[in-house]
């Protein structure tokens, strides 16, 4: 069974994440700093009248610095946050995630035109957001 995912790109990895969990695609524009938060958070971005913190997905998953061009607003149990990301590929079609990841922010991996895509967990994401910005 295959499901729509948004295909971004962070350095040189390519991720997916369920289109049920994406609101819309934005650039990351001007960000405020959160004093006490994690590497992992950006900061904070106004984005029509809501406040949003701003994740940076290489920072989770320990990837290099990345470009940091677009962000990818996503929504999990009320929970919303941007996902700074280098690129968005598109929305597509993708097959189960049959690989193993060592990744808690994972749900598996998938092949998708020769390439290994990491299907995000959302809700696991979030969850490291919420921890990053109650510290």
């Amino acid at each position: 069974m295959s499901a729509l995912h948004v295909r971004v790109q962070v350095a040189d990895e390519h991720y997916a994440l369920p289109v049920a969990d994406v609101l819309e695609v934005a650039e990351v524009g001007e960000l405020t700093q959160v004093p006490g938060t994690g590497t992992e958070v950006l900061g904070v971005r106004n984005l029509r009248g809501q406040v949003l913190p701003v994740v940076d997905l290489a920072a989770i998953f320990g990837l290099a610095a990345a470009t940091r061009a677009r962000m990818v607003i996503a929504e999990s149990h009320g929970r919303r946050a941007g996902l700074a990301v280098d690129a968005v590929a598109g929305v597509e079609e993708l097959g189960d995630a049959t690989e193993e990841t060592g990744s808690r922010h994972l749900l598996g991996a998938t092949l998708a035109d020769g390439a290994l895509v990491g299907v995000v967990d959302v809700g696991s994401v979030l969850d490291a957001v919420a921890e990053a910005t109650a510290a």
